[in-house]
């Protein structure tokens, strides 16, 4: 068994999520007093560094012929100039 992750229950308990290594069923387990507060806060991050949306570049193109080599994404405009208070 391996943990995996970290989930909250009811009046803020936290559980750890494991894994079994050899069939992959998942088991929860109530963390105790003396676990290590570091490595629990590391799983509960752990999804934050692994997003689920891969983030890739879009090939430039400028097939749409506006010029700018985003593709069909247009070009991105200029902030307005804020007016002075009087």
């Amino acid at each position: 068994m391996e943990p995996i992750a970290v989930t909250v229950r009811g009046e803020g308990r936290w559980v750890l999520i494991h894994r079994c290594t050899n069939c992959g069923r998942l088991r929860l387990n109530k963390t105790a007093g003396d676990d290590n507060v570091l490595l629990l806060m590391r799983l509960a991050a752990l999804p934050l560094t692994m997003p689920f949306i891969p983030f890739a570049a879009e090939p430039e193109t400028e097939a749409n012929g506006n010029g700018n080599g985003n593709g069909s994404h247009p070009a991105p405009r200029k902030p307005r100039a804020r007016k002075a208070k009087a």
